[in-house]
């Protein structure tokens, strides 16, 4: 296993200081576009959810099928966590955000003239692979143009933005879907997503101006760079901080399957809710990580010691809430429940960020993109998994989509939040001092 070594540019024979301050002006105009970046990457990730129902009229599909389009369009997002976190190592995240914005506007192209499943999932996929790159090189950026304390913060906050994105794919869209129909609606996603592609590449640098740091993995020979990047993974990984944020992102990601599927058609055909205030309760999940995550991160940065605790608070909460969920008589929760079942979700939604701030103090910063994209194969890999097995049990139960179904349905999710929250708890008790 060869070491992880830094490089510098031939040319620098001395470290250059950043021709900008870490945390000035310059640095919130990076971070900024790039947020805004995400904000549309998390549309497009999200735009499925109210448009749910229309999908199965416009491809005349069932529940697993339907499934299928977010399935994939995640699992190309999961799949490509590890490579794209050594892309953004690689190349730089100004490089990357730009090219994750034209694909996703490709994407959306097809998706909007697609007629039939093929076509659909081949554009849901292109998506999926734009929307993977978007997160990590922020990520990336923040570590590179912000002082450490700032970082679970900034972290929040860009989470934060992404839930605006997540706010405009609930009642905005559903009301261009109805005023200018399916094509056009999703055309116009497109237009947005090429443009803001250039405003990326006019507004975004990599770094303050010094060298970004690299490991020897992004330099020598073809065998050199796979040997080291394997060892980079293997180290990261191996990592407590990384292993406990992957859990954590694992367990507090099931905000994702109410908001990018299952959560409008529980409300209205599960729980016989009007389409009104259903939309309106997503809306409500949608914006609470926009004051959660802010708070959750100032917080983690002037008290780190007590992340732990909030993680955990976090997990055990939306595991019970869950539990609720799952065997109240009938299946039929109110809707006050079914309202705090929404928010306890957006809640953990935001907590999630905190992961990453617990794998960056595990990890060197030339291997951020790598830690964050394993962090992310923790919440993606429960989120598509229960997407498939709600949909699956879906479909078992008769398709009728009543309460009592969607209890059968939400009782995977179940098991891997309580999963989920056990496996986190340990690791937060043996990285206590004295363990």
């Amino acid at each position: 296993m060869k070491p992880a070594v830094l490089t510098v540019p031939a040319e620098a024979s001395a470290p250059r200081p950043p021709s900008h301050p870490l945390g000035g002006r310059r640095a919130w105009t990076v971070w900024g576009v790039a947020a805004l970046a995400y904000l549309i990457a998390f549309f497009h990730r999200t735009s499925l959810g109210v448009a749910s129902l229309a999908a199965q009229q416009r491809f005349g599909v069932g529940a697993t099928a339907l499934s299928m389009f977010v399935i994939l369009q995640l699992g190309v997002y999961l799949a490509m966590q590890i490579p794209g976190g050594l892309m953004a190592d690689r190349f730089g995240p100004r490089r990357m955000i730009g090219v994750a914005l034209v694909i996703m506007a490709l994407g959306e192209t097809v998706f909007a003239f697609a007629t039939a499943m093929p076509l659909a999932i081949a554009g849901r996929v292109l998506v999926g692979l734009g929307d993977a790159m978007t997160f990590l090189n922020i990520i990336r950026l923040i570590a590179a143009w912000f002082p450490r304390r700032r970082f679970a913060l900034l972290t929040a906050m860009t989470a934060m933005v992404g839930s605006l994105g997540q706010v405009a794919g609930t009642v905005p869209l559903s009301a261009g879907l109805h005023a200018y129909g399916w094509t056009r609606t999703f055309v116009g996603i497109s237009v947005i997503s090429g443009a803001m592609a250039v405003v990326v590449w006019l507004f975004v640098r990599n770094h303050p101006g010094a060298p970004m740091e690299r490991s020897i993995s992004l330099s020598g020979t073809s065998d050199e760079k796979k040997g080291s990047a394997l060892a980079d993974i293997r180290a990261v990984f191996a990592a407590r901080g990384t292993r406990t944020g992957l859990w954590t992102h694992f367990t507090l990601s099931s905000f994702t399957v109410l908001a990018t599927l299952w959560g409008y058609p529980y409300l209205v055909k599960g729980l016989g809710m009007a389409p009104g205030p259903a939309r309106l309760i997503l809306t409500l999940g949608a914006a609470t990580p926009m004051v959660a995550a802010p708070l959750l991160g100032w917080f983690a940065g002037r008290r780190p010691d007590l992340r732990g605790r909030l993680i955990t608070s976090a997990v055990i909460t939306l595991a019970v809430a869950w539990l609720v969920a799952i065997t109240w008589p009938g299946g039929h929760l109110p809707a006050p429940l079914a309202l705090l079942l929404v928010l306890i979700n957006a809640v953990g939604s935001a907590a999630s960020m905190l992961a990453f701030d617990l794998a960056r103090d595990s990890n060197p910063p030339e291997r951020g993109g790598v830690v964050s994209g394993i962090v992310n194969l923790g919440g993606f890999s429960s989120t598509i998994t229960g997407l498939l097995t709600a949909g699956v049990l879906l479909d078992a139960t008769g398709g009728g989509y009543g309460p009592t179904a969607f209890q059968v349905a939400f009782i995977p999710i179940t098991g891997l939040v309580v999963i989920g929250a056990v496996r986190v708890t340990m690791l937060m008790r043996r990285s206590r001092p004295g363990r």
